[in-house]
């Protein structure tokens, strides 16, 4: 694991977003909860290093060979981790978009309202996190370039007021079992099939208040630039203290709530 010395926690909203999936061409279906990769983007934007614009002969893009290595969290604020989508049509009438002379109807998925908790594990040996620590300070968060969700369009805000800096952190051991409030790493489905906490058969909390969302989600680039994936699991089921899984995670207390860091 990464070496954590502190963990900064802070809101991103947005009216839209859009966080494409490369593998799909006639309608633009977008992930629902934000890429780590597309949220790496995020935080160089904040701190001023490049994009993919500026990659030149370089193996990854600034932004990326800045924090792969950084350690983050994600809660969404949607609808049991869901946002509300809608596909929108549009025309492309750009020239090299429509070598043929005619006009590119796009159809594009697009989340209404997204909002997301993250969190973040600095390093403060590393420079590239101690300005992180810089920039997002609880007075002002100060940004290089302005950040967007997902497209350049969608103007994303950071809210200075959810800014909170957590210092003499330690990684979570359970001595109960416990919820996470932030998505995790699912290998194999293994958390939910072997961790939660058995429930009787009876139960009808099960269907009244228990929820489950599950995403395959990009969380690295390859040495093609492609992105490498995981499955995630984001619910607020319990699970087992004894569970070897659990173990394999990144884990703190974080006010009171458990948040897992990947």
């Amino acid at each position: 694991m990464s070496r954590v010395d502190k963990l900064i926690s802070f809101d991103i909203s947005s009216d839209f977003g859009m966080f494409k999936k490369p593998d799909v061409n006639d309608v633009y279906f977008s992930f629902n909860i934000i890429p780590k990769p597309t949220l790496l983007g995020i935080l160089g934007a904040v701190v001023g290093v490049g994009g993919y614009a500026q990659q030149g002969e370089k193996a990854y893009p600034g932004f990326y060979e800045e924090f792969k290595d950084l350690l983050i969290g994600i809660k969404p604020y949607g609808n049991k981790g869901v946002y509300q989508k809608r596909l929108i049509k549009y025309n492309n009438t750009v020239g090299y978009a429509n070598k043929d002379g005619g006009t590119l109807n796009i159809i594009e998925q697009t989340l209404i309202e997204p909002k997301y908790k993250i969190y973040l594990g600095l390093d403060l040996l590393k420079k590239s996190h101690q300005k992180l620590n810089k920039f997002i300070t609880e007075e002002k968060v100060q940004y290089e370039y302005i950040p967007y969700m997902g497209k350049n369009e969608f103007k994303l805000d950071i809210d200075t007021d959810s800014v909170t800096h957590f210092s003499n952190i330690s990684q979570y051991n359970p001595n109960e079992d416990f919820a996470i409030s932030t998505i995790f790493p699912n290998v194999g489905n293994e958390a939910l099939k072997k961790s939660e906490v058995l429930r009787g058969a009876f139960d009808t909390a099960m269907s009244n208040n228990y929820f489950y969302y599950f995403e395959r989600l990009p969380v690295s680039l390859d040495e093609l630039n492609q992105y490498s994936y995981e499955d995630f699991s984001y619910t607020n089921a319990k699970l087992s203290k004894e569970s070897k899984f659990i173990k394999t995670l990144n884990l703190f207390l974080v006010d009171e709530k458990v948040i897992c860091l990947y």
